[in-house]
């Protein structure tokens, strides 16, 4: 596993606060609150899950999360 790939998961982690794998509008809301980054709406949370969302579940897998913060490199460790 890569260096971005181990950092993607920690911060996946992070936003992921019910452990269910996926990271909903509602997680990524309560971290930019428990953060102090009241900056992203509603619709802008929503927007930013749908860019990264490519199968179209509505949430944020892991390996969607990884591709989108990895510029969609996997580097063999």
């Amino acid at each position: 596993m890569s260096n971005i790939e181990a950092e993607a998961r920690e911060e996946f982690a992070r936003f992921d606060t019910d452990g269910d794998g996926v990271i909903t509008v509602e997680e990524i809301r309560k971290v930019n609150e428990a953060l102090g980054t009241h900056g992203l709406d509603h619709t802008e949370i929503e927007l930013f899950i749908r860019s990264a969302d490519k199968d179209g579940d509505g949430h944020i897998g892991l390996e969607e999360f990884v591709a989108m913060v990895g510029g969609g490199r996997h580097e063999k460790a």
